[in-house]
């Protein structure tokens, strides 16, 4: 294994700052005008933010390289892991990029010829398939994805954007 990485979306301490909103909420919610009466739409919109943060907590996008290949997955949306063995990577090399202005955003975004995996920031793991597909990987670690590039000789752009 030439590199590994894994990027969580939500920070841990920050369900700590949450955690007192989410409560008196959630509570607030919950607690019926009339006892013993609940009010459902309340109940379900309770479930939906509680799983939607646990969704936040447990997203995280873990990135290998090795000799066969690059390994990625977005987690808990794809519980396998999705593979590229470098005879399908025509290009490999890590950019700036504007994840709102190109992507939408952060997460699982874009087409099937242009998609994108990203948690944070604004650095990524441009690859570029044999088919003309790409995928962009984000990274907090460009340096260290470089290095382990260039131990790989994967071919990547010259200055002018041409192999």
């Amino acid at each position: 294994m030439l590199f590994q990485e894994r990027q969580v979306f939500i920070r841990r301490w920050w369900p700590l700052l949450l955690a007192p909103i989410i409560v008196v909420g959630t509570l607030v919610w919950l607690v019926p005008a009339k006892p013993f009466r609940a009010d459902w739409a309340a109940v379900v919109a309770g479930v939906a933010v509680a799983l939607s943060i646990v969704l936040l907590l447990t997203l995280r996008l873990e990135t290998r390289l090795d000799d066969a290949g690059m390994h990625y997955r977005l987690f808990p949306l794809q519980w396998n892991w999705q593979s590229r063995p470098w005879t399908e990577i025509s290009q490999a090399y890590v950019r700036a990029y504007d994840p709102l202005g190109e992507y939408g955003g952060w997460g699982l975004k874009g087409r099937r010829s242009n998609r994108a995996l990203n948690i944070s920031g604004d650095q990524g793991l441009q690859l570029v398939l044999r088919d003309g597909t790409r995928l962009l990987l984000g990274t907090q670690r460009p340096a260290e994805i470089k290095e382990a590039l260039e131990q790989l000789a994967v071919p990547r752009p010259d200055a002018s954007g041409t192999m």
